[in-house]
């Protein structure tokens, strides 16, 4: 059996693809000229050259294959063109070419987002039946990519994954947090310590989105795949015990966050270089709950979360130090 996997450059597909090995999978990874291939190093797997936006190259790396997990996505855009023409034109490219396919493709998994639904309305979590008010342009995106693989299911077998905040090797996405624990001892809670969070390990995630490929049951599913959830507070707890010190949490007050996020707007404008810290992203630290319940998943596939948050940052940190980034 044969898997493509896109985005495998990336910190999600990375993890997938070598979990699809581990399975006993080969597996061909759709990548773009320029992506790094850092993350696959060591990895037995084929290379597939192609883009999202291109679809006699998708028809072709489509070929032979059995499964397609898509975890490629634009997480950083200032435009909901720029989103949509990626996250849901894209999907819909792939997903043809896979119905297509003179191959029959017996799973296509599209790797959502929790930002698909939105944050929590309730103190409950969201799940699989809350209805989707994604709060952003990166939500609308992905809420219209689930929409476009839903329109191809009566040819093609589709399971959609939710997950929320990613992180584990080899993110760097939570690097500038660790560099500045590490340093000043200190971590920035915008808007304060309470605000509730779930977090799905890369790890985790994979062995959850594999699950989700290869079960019959999970046809026509949607599913949220986390680890974890906390508060904030609980988060900054953890990462000092990860670290191996204490980190002192720091509250910024909303209106300091949304300044750092106009000052994040302005340096993308003026560099053309995408910035963690931007409107978008302060708007979504500063809501009360991003969390969701991943029963549905412990139910149907027997996804067992396995790494705790605190040893998942220890791992992180270790890493980091290895590449000697901290």
């Amino acid at each position: 059996m044969k898997a493509l996997v896109t985005g495998a450059s990336g910190l999600v597909g990375s993890h997938v693809a070598q979990r699809l090995i581990e399975l006993g999978l080969e597996v061909a990874c759709l990548v773009r000229p320029s992506s790094r291939r850092t993350w696959l190093e060591g990895l037995a797997v084929e290379y597939r050259t192609g883009s999202m936006n291109d679809e006699a190259s998708l028809s072709l790396a489509i070929t032979g294959v059995d499964y397609v997990f898509h975890c490629a996505g634009l997480m950083r855009a200032r435009k909901l063109e720029e989103f949509l023409a990626v996250n849901a034109e894209g999907t819909r490219r792939l997903a043809q070419a896979a119905a297509w396919s003179t191959r029959k493709v017996r799973r296509f998994v599209y790797v959502s987002s929790l930002a698909a639904v939105g944050p929590a309305p309730t103190p409950a979590p969201v799940d699989e039946t809350t209805p989707p008010r994604p709060l952003d342009f990166y939500g609308q995106s992905k809420l219209a990519g689930e929409q476009a693989l839903l329109a191809f299911a009566p040819r093609l077998p589709v399971t959609i994954i939710r997950p929320p905040a990613v992180y584990g090797p080899p993110d760097t996405n939570f690097l500038p947090f660790f560099r500045l624990a590490r340093k000043w001892r200190i971590a920035p809670l915008l808007g304060g310590p309470d605000k509730q969070i779930s977090f799905a390990h890369a790890r985790d995630l994979a062995e959850g989105i594999c699950q989700a490929g290869l079960a019959e049951a999970a046809i026509g599913q949607t599913y949220f795949i986390a680890s974890s959830t906390c508060t904030t507070a609980e988060f900054v707890r953890a990462l000092g015990a990860g670290l191996g010190f204490y980190v002192r949490p720091l509250i910024v007050p909303a209106w300091l966050a949304k300044l750092a996020g106009e000052w994040g707007e302005l340096k993308w404008k003026l560099t053309g270089r995408p910035q963690i810290l931007s409107r978008r992203k302060v708007r979504d630290a500063l809501q009360d709950r991003w969390t969701c319940c991943w029963d549905k998943a412990r139910r149907e596939l027997g996804y067992q979360e396995k790494i705790t948050m605190e040893a998942g940052l220890a791992q992180t940190a270790k890493w980091y130090r290895e590449k000697g980034w901290i």
